[in-house]
């Protein structure tokens, strides 16, 4: 008999911690921003400003000011995807490649940068959350 409460007890304490563990996935995919919901803010220091759904299959590209000197001496051009729930920069003609390097954003909080171009991308969970850059 005593053999036999000790096999109870050890699966209702197995019980409880699966469902403990439900709860917090459960917990954990609520509280989760929808990527769907998820919007792609970019936008320039001299004013280009535009916002996409992350869900959207858009590409697109943004000229800015040029540096000065080098290949974008005269207009920093970078060339941005949205596809399959992520974005990202698939070419610049900055000389040092860190946009195009970095990996495709896809979550809320993710940011692309082009220093030398002034661009931000950047992922958020509404539009209203994006840095806002001074031009």
């Amino acid at each position: 008999m005593e053999r036999s409460a000790h096999r109870r007890a050890d699966l209702i304490l197995i019980a409880a911690l699966l469902a403990a563990a439900g709860i917090w996935l459960a917990a954990g995919a609520l509280m989760r921003p929808e990527a769907a919901s998820a919007v792609v803010v970019c936008q320039s220091r001299d004013g280009f400003y535009r916002a996409d759904p992350l869900d959207a299959e858009t590409s697109y590209t943004v000229e800015t000011p040029g540096t000065g000197s080098g290949e974008d001496a005269a207009a920093g051009l970078n060339e941005v995807r949205i596809s399959g729930g992520s974005v990202d920069v698939v070419s610049a003609n900055c000389s040092n490649q860190v946009c195009v390097d970095h990996a495709p954003a896809s979550q809320v909080g993710e940011q692309i940068v082009c220093l030398p171009h002034g661009l931000v991308i950047e992922v958020v969970a509404d539009e209203a959350d994006a840095t806002r850059l001074e031009p």
